[in-house]
């Protein structure tokens, strides 16, 4: 038996003499005690084993396998085993049985002394526990009446459960054959109610299309099928009912099967022979259906369909036999070793003697001589898949219409979305789906392994696009699609997306002639003038950009029946334009030989620039009026290349006619320098003053409009061009520039106006034939003609006389004023150039780069001054103030 400890602490539930738990705390003894006997505190301590383990001197417990003793430990072992193993290596049993021996006395003294110590509550504990017994004996006497009524409660419950069990198994038994015997006098119904219909059916079908009482027969034959097809569905769904399932003993649901009886199992060959013959009429008014288009005899088939509960399936079949004719269709005519069948069985008989020549194998690409006939033969077979998509998709969106507007009448629920349930995408959506993924695969596998199909297709794709816009007008009617100019639906895209091989094709092609336009155009140039060999020959002229014109137009119109190919033609035709023009504006020549006007030839530079502008002008003005013809996408893609065109080529001539303008001002200044006061000299006729002759100045001017007529807009003009711009707005500007010169001279004597009228005569003369060069004339410069033709009879005119409107009418107002107040000569009155202090040169440039108002404000500006300076200078002053003032009244706002 194992040693007890010398001192265990006391059970805590002890409580002490004042009913307290026992605080005893062991001592310093006690513990040094417990040290000793770990071994027999171990929780897994064996007697044998101890004993063992004293016999042989060992340590025990003995360590774990593979844990080393500890280090340091004394021989002989540690705790109650240290000093128990003696000189042989045995242990010492006699000194063992000694130490327990003490221990024992040591315990059991121990025991007395507590027992001795807390005898009071000991007694106590004792005590109580006697007074347990009556408690005990109450509890038994309660458990023995509770068993008791238990009894007596299985007594009254279990023999009623019982009874009530084997009643409700029977009810349940009763319940299985009364729907048993229900549903198979409602199956028995069915199937003369099904015998009857498809008699009717039968009947109908050997009347033909009779018509009775207002109905056709068919259609009480379709209805007569709908009702058939409801009446099976019924009997399908009783049948059904209970198959392959073993019910449960005690389930009151469980439903046993109709087909163990045999009245009911030798019904069913006859009702499944009227299903296979209601879902073939049915399958074939479907097929007939969707061929005729005829939506009452396909409405009535897909009610058939919904009542047999096989409407999903058979719209999936439907719509898979569709689509795979589609891509059967696209497969068959992109595949060239039927094509070469095709072609080879046209060609003409084969007479006896090639019969016997010999013969290669199938070739499945044309040679030279056969390619036309192989293009008649493809072609042929695009327009016969055109036709019969066009075909199939009406009948998919026929399908998809009354899908859509059938519905059940219970639920209220469309035919298509009980469709739904087994499709991936409503039925039109599938359509396009699987014939653009067949054109796009077929596209590509032929555009990599044929090179005729590549050929034909890229260079004929317009062709091609107009079939697929023959296929989209087609469906129009009986679908949503559009394929407008202005709008066009995401199938439509959809579809031509999947030919975009062939349409990148003939888009390269495309820009290919466009840049080889634009290339040529920059080669030897086609201007073979005397200066040819001063200037570089890679200079366009017109011809050139008129050229480059046309084929962009030309590539503009063989694309603008579609609106996406259009789009796509344009991009290629702006980066050729935008081509052209940087290059042109890479070959303009900025320096001084290209902005003069010595004479009497034009400088090299000027010819060359004569010549871009040419070019680039008629390069803008056929793409101008060709984007008035083209839709506003185009004209989005095109509009800045275009106006490219024409800011770069007036960047050329602007500056141009800005020098001439400058030259033709700068030789009309010189007028100031003549002495117009001077009278006629009689002594010399060919004197300055001499009458008829003309100034120096004029004769210098004729000389350069000579030289602009001649030699610089005569290569940069076309037809069009004067009536445009340049050569009308310069004979303006220097008729109007001359007269403001004009009206500042003075003074003037009476050979002076002979002289200022001889040079208006030359300026006139010049100005006519400068016209008549551009194919103008005179009259076509409006005010400033007249105000030419009316300045002459001006001059002879005296001062009362200027301010009548009835001789001035065609003069300018500011003309006028200025040529009173120059021939009054009054100096409190001066002209507005000197009352400014700039010379007439400046005046006058001042005057043709500000607008009317400003220019009339300049001159009341004198007449303003003189009235705040005290209206100086006598009668004569107050009388052309007033002349003034009457001709200034002329613009005055009313």
């Amino acid at each position: 038996m194992p040693a007890i400890p010398p001192s265990a602490p006391p059970d805590p539930h002890v409580r002490a003499s004042d009913g307290s738990l026992s605080s005893y705390r062991p001592t310093r003894a006690d513990q040094l005690r417990l040290t000793e006997y770990p071994t027999f505190l171990h929780p897994n301590f064996e007697a044998d084993a101890f004993a063992h383990a004293v016999l042989n001197g060992e340590d025990y417990p003995p360590p774990a396998e593979g844990e080393a003793p500890p280090t340091g430990a004394p021989a002989g072992g540690t705790g109650f085993m240290k000093g128990l193993v003696g000189e042989n290596g045995l242990g010492d049993v006699s000194a063992a049985l000694a130490r327990l021996n003490f221990g024992i006395e040591d315990l059991n003294r121990q025991l007395k002394g507590e027992v001795t110590k807390h005898h009071s509550s000991l007694l106590l504990q004792a005590a109580s526990l006697g007074g347990l017994d009556n408690d005990l004996s109450e509890v038994r006497r309660g458990l023995a009446e509770v068993e008791g009524g238990v009894t007596r409660l299985q007594r009254k419950i279990a023999t009623p459960h019982q009874s009530l069990a084997s009643s409700l198994l029977l009810l349940t038994r009763l319940r299985r054959a009364a729907s048993l015997a229900r549903r198979s006098q409602r199956f028995m119904v069915l199937a003369r109610r099904l015998e009857a219909q498809m008699g009717e059916i039968d009947g109908a079908a050997s009347e033909g299309g009779k018509t009775e009482r207002g109905e056709r027969v068919g259609e009480r034959r379709e209805r007569a099928m709908a009702e058939a097809a409801l009446t099976l569905a019924e009997i399908e769904t009783l049948v059904a009912a209970g198959e392959g399932v073993e019910p449960a003993e005690d389930d009151p649901e469980a439903l046993l099967p109709i087909r163990s009886l045999v009245a009911v199992e030798a019904a069913i060959p006859a009702v499944e022979l009227s299903r296979q013959h209601v879902v073939q009429e049915m399958e074939t008014s479907v097929h007939r259906g969707l061929s005729d288009l005829d939506h009452p005899l396909l409405a009535s088939s897909l009610q058939t369909a919904h009542n047999l509960l096989v409407l999903p399936s058979l719209v999936d079949s439907l719509l898979a036999d569709l689509n795979d004719l589609v891509l059967r269709s696209v497969k068959a005519c992109f595949d060239m070793a039927s094509l070469s069948r095709e072609v080879g069985g046209k060609d003409g008989p084969v007479n006896a003697a090639s019969a016997f020549v010999y013969k290669s194998r199938t070739r499945n690409e044309p040679t030279q001589a056969t390619m036309p006939q192989w293009s008649a033969v493809f072609w042929g077979r695009l327009e016969n898949l055109v036709t019969d998509l066009g075909s199939v998709c009406i009948k998919v969106y026929t399908l998809e219409k009354v899908l859509r507007l059938k519905k059940d009448q219970t639920t209220q629920t469309s035919f298509l979305d009980d469709a739904m349930t087994v499709l991936d995408n409503k039925p039109s959506a599938l359509f396009w789906t699987t014939l653009a993924q067949a054109f796009e695969t077929q596209a590509k596998e032929s555009a990599r392994s044929s090179s005729f199909i590549q050929t034909t297709l890229s260079t004929g794709y317009p062709r091609l696009l107009r079939l697929f816009q023959e296929f989209f007008s087609k469906i129009a009617v009986h679908t949503d699609t559009v394929y407008t100019l202005a709008q066009q639906s995401t199938e439509t895209v959809l579809v031509l997306r999947a030919i975009q091989p062939f349409e990148t094709l003939y888009l390269t092609r495309s820009t290919n002639r466009l840049t080889e336009a634009v290339t040529s155009a920059f080669s030897i140039s086609s201007s073979l003038t005397p200066s040819f060999s001063a200037r570089p020959p890679t200079v366009p002229t017109a011809n050139e950009g008129l050229t480059t014109a046309r084929s962009i137009v030309n590539e503009l119109d063989a694309a603008r029946f579609d609106p996406l190919l259009v789009k796509a033609v344009a991009k290629g035709a702006s980066r050729a334009v935008d081509t052209f023009v940087s290059r042109s504006e890479g070959l303009i020549v900025h320096d001084h030989a290209a902005m003069s006007l010595l004479g009497p030839l034009a400088t090299p530079s000027q010819h060359q620039n004569a010549d871009l502008t040419s070019s680039l002008y008629h390069l803008w003005l056929p793409l101008e009026r060709a984007l008035a013809d083209h839709t506003d996408s185009v004209n989005e893609i095109l509009r800045p290349s275009v106006d490219r065109t024409r800011s770069v080529y007036l960047g050329i001539i602007n500056p141009l006619i800005l020098s001439i303008r400058r030259e033709y001002s700068t030789l009309l200044s010189r007028m100031h320098r003549v002495d117009y006061s001077k009278e006629a000299d009689s002594a010399h006729g060919h004197g300055p003053m001499s009458v008829g002759g003309t100034s120096s100045y004029m004769t210098d001017l004729v000389d350069k409009l000579a030289l602009v007529k001649d030699e610089i807009l005569r290569r940069t003009a076309s037809a069009t061009w004067p009536r445009s711009g340049a050569a009308l707005d310069l004979a303006r500007f220097t008729v109007q520039t001359f007269l403001l010169h004009a009206s500042l001279v003075h003074p003037l004597s009476e050979a002076g106006k002979l002289k200022l009228t001889s040079d208006t005569t030359a300026l006139e003369f010049a100005i006519s034939q400068y016209l008549a060069g551009h194919g103008l004339g005179l009259n076509s410069m409006g005010d400033q003609f007249k105000a030419l033709r009316a300045f002459r009879p001006l001059l002879f005119l005296d001062l009362a006389a200027l301010a009548d409107p009835a001789q001035t009418a065609d003069v300018p107002t500011l003309i006028l004023v200025q040529h009173l107040l120059a021939r009054a000569n009054v100096a409190a009155l001066p002209l507005p150039n000197v009352l400014h202090g700039r010379t007439e040169a400046e005046y006058v440039r001042w005057l043709n780069e500000h607008r009317e108002e400003e220019r009339i404000g300049m001159v009341e500006g004198v007449v303003r001054r003189w009235e705040e300076q005290g209206k100086e200078g006598g009668d004569e002053a107050d009388k052309v103030a007033g002349l003034v003032r009457k001709v200034l009244e002329r613009v005055a706002p009313r």
